[in-house]
């Protein structure tokens, strides 16, 4: 039988920058590329096609269900329905302040609609039992920066704040929601500080990091709770395969990748140490972010075995300056980058295959199954 999708619903599948790029449906994935919606029913030697019904279509238009001008780049799988913010949003009619709308796009691709706005711009957000978390950062008159965490109900209920960091200059890591809880971090300066002065040096102010995590029943707010039997300080999630999460624990340049179930209490297990530029691991692999070569103008990603061995460096095509990795199957690999998408040089976003035996061989190349 083929192997049955992850769960690829949170996203931290690729941890930096907070993308969330292909997401696993009933049967198949839906990926996003440049604001497009493709489905992709998982079999290696096919293409995916965009989530529209309409013959004929550009497909870059707003009458096209595939299509949301402006969206972010990250989207969720929601029964039978797929959810992604659009940064184009409306004018508040009694406010005159910019709403940023969430849509919804059926999974057939039938139809699209905008189903609540939010007050702010999200610097980063999740969809967590039936409610929207997002985080909203703000400037006062100082210079300091206020981060905050919202909530709002997806039937479009009344939105609060759940979390606002005492910190200066501070921001929210990213949200995941695992379990019955939401984890998030927060970095910022625990001093008062005025960067209007002249002469300031962020250089000079050392930063603090902590640990949170949220009950939405309850409303429990935990801080620097440990995880796994650690100190939640130093845990960093990084992606989820096959029902358990991948995470990396430890300081800034010595860290351990560890797995844990999903579900139930047991505790996690040792993977190896985290070779420089890793942040993603599965039960055969750690993988490395995009790697660029200034004075020859390439770029590469690097997979490892859990000993830390290079198993092989992949070229990415001419332009391309970012590359994730999404453990997926016991089949393979899927991943994006930006970059040369086709033959004719276009620019734009690819989602990527890689077969997981070739890698392990060292002789793995990339096939491109949707671009924009």
């Amino acid at each position: 039988d083929k192997p049955k999708p992850s769960n690829l619903m949170e996203p931290l599948n690729c941890e930096f920058n907070y993308f969330n790029f292909i997401v696993s449906g009933e049967e198949g994935y839906y990926l996003l590329c440049n604001g497009l919606i493709g489905y992709w029913d998982g079999e290696i030697d096919h293409k995916a096609t965009p989530l529209c019904k309409r013959p004929d279509c550009s497909h870059r238009t707003d009458e096209c269900t595939a299509f949301i001008s402006g969206a972010y780049k990250k989207m969720f799988y929601i029964d039978g329905a797929l959810y992604l913010f659009s940064s184009f949003g409306r004018k508040d009619p009694v406010t005159k302040a910019e709403e940023i709308p969430l849509w919804k796009v059926a999974a057939d691709g039938s139809s699209k609609e905008r189903v609540l706005y939010v007050k702010e711009l999200p610097q980063l957000y999740t969809i967590f039992q039936d409610h929207v978390y997002y985080e909203s950062c703000t400037e006062d008159e100082k210079g300091k920066y206020i981060s905050r965490i919202h909530s709002k109900p997806l039937n479009g209920g009344e939105e609060i704040v759940i979390w606002e960091s005492s910190l200066q200059s501070s921001s929210a890591g990213p949200l995941q929601g695992i379990g019955d809880r939401l984890y998030f971090r927060e970095s910022g300066i625990d001093m008062a500080i005025d960067v209007t002065v002249p002469g300031f040096d962020f250089n000079n102010v050392e930063t603090e990091r902590n640990f949170y995590t949220y009950q939405p029943e309850t409303g429990e707010l935990q801080k620097n709770p440990e995880f796994d039997g650690k100190d939640g300080k130093n845990i960093f999630f990084r992606n989820i395969y096959e029902g358990k999460l991948y995470y990396s624990y430890g300081e800034e340049r010595e860290k351990e990748f560890w797995c844990k179930p999903l579900e139930g209490e047991e505790a996690g297990t040792f993977i190896g140490v985290q070779s420089s530029g890793v942040n993603k691991a599965d039960s055969d692999f750690m993988y490395g972010h995009c790697i660029m070569d200034l004075e020859r103008g390439t770029s590469s990603v690097k997979a490892y075995d859990h000993e830390g061995n290079l198993v092989q460096e992949i070229q990415l095509p001419n332009g391309a300056n970012d590359m994730a990795w999404i453990p997926v199957t016991e089949e393979y690999i899927l991943g994006y980058y930006t970059g040369q998408v086709n033959e004719e040089g276009k620019s734009g976003t690819a989602i990527i295959l890689i077969e997981r035996d070739k890698l392990a061989e060292g002789k793995a190349e990339m096939i491109r199954i949707f671009e924009n």
